[in-house]
């Protein structure tokens, strides 16, 4: 599910900007009568009013009075402006407070067990949605190879030592993952990605692709074109798909696994 309160803080986080940048704006106008411009149009021309705030007479700006007239415009908009954007600061920070879906969590948790294993959550808790998640995505479906026989961290058996340390690392960091899934892309053509993961906090399934032997020209041109089929069956890199790499002289940097499980998949 998403996360509401985030949006919320983003958008808050937009809005304070607005609010600073409306603060300077106000600063630039300071010192202007107490006027406001009251504007109306005679054969096709617009004819400008200077209007006293206090008494509300009015007098006709001259042409050599438009520079006043135009800033006079322009703070107006600002005022109401900056007042609608407090207005705005204010009510997203009280909806902020309010809105935290962890009381709706709270809520089945503080149950008893023998009540909470009755109760049908509004809102599958996290273990719920990894548990199903884990069912609706099976792993080990690729039978062109042999098993693999390098086993990790979970026990299962993969076929390359730098598969091992991505998957241990899902492992450490708490990244529900499956090895090896059976995916069919929109163009027919089946393909059994490295992995699955799934970003808890997003609920997203994310497919991880390691390209192992990058540096070899044959292996390159066939997992560019793998790519290429991902990304027409919507599997986008830096959304839903994440590839690492390695060559013969270069192998696969941990610290680099750890950047992109931090950044997409947590």
């Amino acid at each position: 599910m998403k996360d509401y309160k985030e949006l919320l803080i983003e958008k808050q986080t937009e809005i304070n900007q607005l609010l600073q940048k409306s603060q300077k704006n106000l600063a630039k106008y300071r010192g202007l009568p107490n006027k406001r411009i009251r504007s109306s149009t005679s054969n096709n021309c617009v004819q400008y009013y200077f209007v006293d705030s206090e008494t509300g007479e009015s007098k006709y700006a001259k042409n050599g009075e438009y520079t006043l007239v135009k800033k006079i415009i322009q703070r107006d908009y600002e005022v109401a402006v900056n007042s609608k954007l407090k207005k705005m600061e204010k009510e997203i920070e009280k909806i902020i407070k309010r809105c935290d879906f962890e009381d709706i969590h709270s809520i089945y948790n503080k149950l008893p067990l023998s009540k909470r294993n009755i109760v049908v959550p509004i809102i599958e808790t996290d273990e719920m949605y990894i548990e199903r998640w884990k069912l609706e995505h099976a792993g080990n479906q690729n039978t062109f190879f042999e098993d693999g026989k390098i086993q990790t961290n979970n026990g299962e058996r993969v076929r390359s030592k730098s598969e091992k340390i991505i998957a241990d690392l899902f492992e450490k960091y708490n990244v529900p993952y499956i090895y090896e899934p059976y995916l069919e892309l929109s163009i027919g053509h089946i393909v059994y990605p490295d992995f699955a993961v799934l970003n808890v906090r997003e609920r997203k399934t994310i497919y991880w692709e390691h390209l192992g032997l990058i540096d070899n020209e044959d292996y390159a041109k066939k997992n560019m074109l793998k790519i290429y089929d991902y990304s027409r069956s919507g599997y986008h890199l830096g959304d839903n798909l994440i590839l690492s790499m390695e060559t013969f002289d270069t192998p696969l940097n941990s610290k680099d696994v750890i950047r992109e499980i931090m950044k997409y998949c947590i």
